[in-house]
């Protein structure tokens, strides 16, 4: 007999989750707000659900006999799941847990109190306390960020004072609880690191380069598997998540780190109780190492043993393409023969016939993307330039 897992969200990044735990055999139940979510034709069971709806997910759960509940790379229902989890004796998080992988000045406090190295950092809770900083403690540049947001939302570097000024209202205008932190920047190379943690034991199961737009703004515009820093660097950012791991306290679970390397050694900036978002965990990891994160963390949910033994080694990448912002779009060619390309693992273009192009200031104002990999590194750097070209021509614009 089929075991019922319950999925929260039926996205595009949430597609492979679902195709997952059906694979595994166990019965899905999915619930996402939205009733055109692609995930919703592929599920046993589709609710249209919103995703803080505690009540009707409890109600949910009691009547399908659940025995385990998952998401991939959202961050609206982790709270929810932690709650409904500690209820039900579920394999999740705990909710002080999620509270410190969402908050990050929680998180700072943890990997502080734990000896990780981090950024140091200020938190700013009015604008008045924002007037009152001794500068003469503090070097620009400096990055300002909401507390409790994602998707770099509200984050920017500044260089100067009138710049922190000016940044703050659009910084804690993304914050819940209208917070923000103020942090030393760090330089060096950043990289994410793809994890899944299983009764105390951390595997970590990729390194990922990033690249990202030009200051002020942090915004991610491509990701490459695996990381080309070098074995030795790679191996201490390893080290120091599963340290950050166990600061944060997580456990069953799947995790995405964001990691500089410094002058001074690695720092974390912060960490996810959840996979990678940008189609990294999705699709990216499975491309460059066969492991498929999403059939992980659903066997985590589920309490059997996850498969995280890599298969083999190549390579891959996602890029974000962004046609100039300003100018109104057209049309939209079809992606069917661009999605035929045997070297396109995925694509989508986001913008419709009509709208005017935003600049990107965040994750959810980028134009398209696409993924695909390679033999190698230099491979997969040629598909990446022959794929962009292509990708360019899809959009007419005035």
């Amino acid at each position: 007999m089929a075991r019922n897992i319950l999925v929260f969200g039926a996205g595009d990044n949430q597609v492979p989750l679902i195709k997952a735990c059906r694979d595994l055999g166990y019965f899905t139940l999915v619930t996402d707000p939205n009733p055109h979510a692609p995930g919703a034709a592929l599920a046993d069971f589709f609710a249209v659900l919103p995703p803080k709806d505690a009540d009707a997910h409890r109600k949910l759960i009691k009547e399908q006999g659940v025995e385990g509940i998952v998401t991939c790379q959202m961050e609206n229902p982790l709270a929810l799941m932690a709650e409904l989890a500690q209820e039900f004796g579920f394999l999740f998080p705990k909710p002080e847990v999620i509270r410190r992988a969402r908050n990050k000045y929680l998180m700072k406090q943890a990997f502080l109190q734990h000896g990780v190295p981090c950024a140091n950092g200020l938190l700013i809770e009015t604008e008045a306390q924002l007037h009152e900083i001794d500068f003469s403690t503090w070097q620009f540049p400096l990055i300002i960020k909401p507390v409790d947001s994602f998707s770099s939302r509200g984050v920017k570097r500044v260089d100067n004072r009138a710049e922190l000024f000016a940044a703050y209202a659009e910084s804690v205008r993304f914050s819940a609880g209208q917070q923000v932190l103020i942090e030393e920047f760090l330089e060096g190379p950043e990289v994410s690191v793809e994890s899944v943690t299983y009764q105390g034991k951390t595997t970590v199961v990729q390194i990922t380069d990033k690249v990202i737009t030009p200051y002020p703004y942090t915004v991610e515009l491509a990701h490459y598997q695996p990381s080309a820093l070098p074995r030795e660097v790679c191996q201490a950012m390893r080290e120091m998540v599963v340290q950050a791991i166990a600061a944060i306290g997580i456990d069953n679970s799947g995790s995405h780190a964001e990691l500089k390397f410094t002058t001074q050694g690695p720092k974390m900036i912060e960490i996810g109780a959840r996979l990678g978002g940008d189609y990294i965990s999705s699709h990216l990891t499975f491309l460059s190492t066969g492991v498929d994160m999403n059939r992980a963390v659903a066997q985590v949910a589920m309490n059997e043993t996850p498969d995280l033994q890599a298969q083999y080694k190549n390579y891959s990448g996602i890029k974000y393409v962004n046609w100039e912002p300003g100018k109104q779009v057209v049309s939209v060619q079809s992606m069917e023969s661009f999605l035929q390309q045997p070297t396109v693992a995925h694509a989508d273009i986001f913008v419709k016939p009509g709208e005017v192009l935003p600049q990107v200031t965040d994750s959810a104002k980028r134009h398209g993307f696409f993924i695909t990999c390679g033999s190698s590194r230099d491979h997969l750097l040629q598909n990446m330039q022959y794929l962009s070209d292509k990708f360019q021509q899809l959009l007419q614009l005035n």
